[in-house]
């Protein structure tokens, strides 16, 4: 589970008052949605700037938003320009949760040289300004230089929490990062290695 952040801690006005350009999740409730195709698709996820929901868009079949997700995927690209990030994985929508499953007989991610992130708490965000994306660790002080990491892309195999208390649109990685001379971080799940 993810502890709780600064933010966990703020009412509604509060966060837009003090955070104003980050992306805080909506407190009303979703209401209801078709239902997802349960089948692996290729699925885009984002933040949905309109509803202030987190949400998934599998091609030809609609979109849906949720407020708390787990489970893992591979994380095939992502999409610079529009803060995008697209996965591999069969999707189950449970209320306002959505799990996310491997494709089982998907061999894991290749090792890649580069410089080795330890396991941690990190988390994954789009970097708006930089058109790039960044992990953090959260294990760091807040405003600690070595705490903080752009990156051009991430693929690989992502362990994927994100907790409906965190007001904010973070996704974190449960496994380890490595970054190639590419500036491309490598996600790794430990227990698919």
């Amino acid at each position: 589970m993810v502890e709780k952040t600064k933010f966990d801690f703020l009412s509604e006005a509060e966060l837009y008052e003090t955070y104003p350009e980050s992306q805080f999740q909506s407190f009303e409730d979703i209401g209801p949605q078709e239902p997802i195709p349960m089948a692996l698709n290729t699925l885009e996820l984002s933040w949905d700037r309109h509803k202030s929901f987190m949400r998934i868009i599998i091609e030809n079949e609609g979109t849906w938003h949720f407020k708390e997700l787990m489970g893992k995927a591979q994380v095939l690209s992502t999409d610079n320009e529009k803060g995008r990030l697209y996965l591999k994985a069969t999707p189950i929508l449970d209320g306002e949760t959505l799990y996310l499953y491997r494709d089982s007989d998907s061999l894991p991610h290749e090792i890649v040289e580069g410089e080795t992130l330890p396991p941690t708490n990190n988390r994954l965000c789009y970097n708006r300004h930089d058109v790039c994306w960044r992990i953090r660790d959260e294990r760091k002080p807040w405003m600690d230089d070595e705490s903080r990491r752009l990156v051009k892309d991430y693929v690989g195999d992502i362990s994927i929490e994100w907790n409906r208390e965190d007001a904010v649109a973070h996704i974190f990685h449960k496994g380890y990062i490595t970054i190639d001379k590419n500036d491309v971080a490598h996600l790794y799940d430990p227990e698919i290695m």
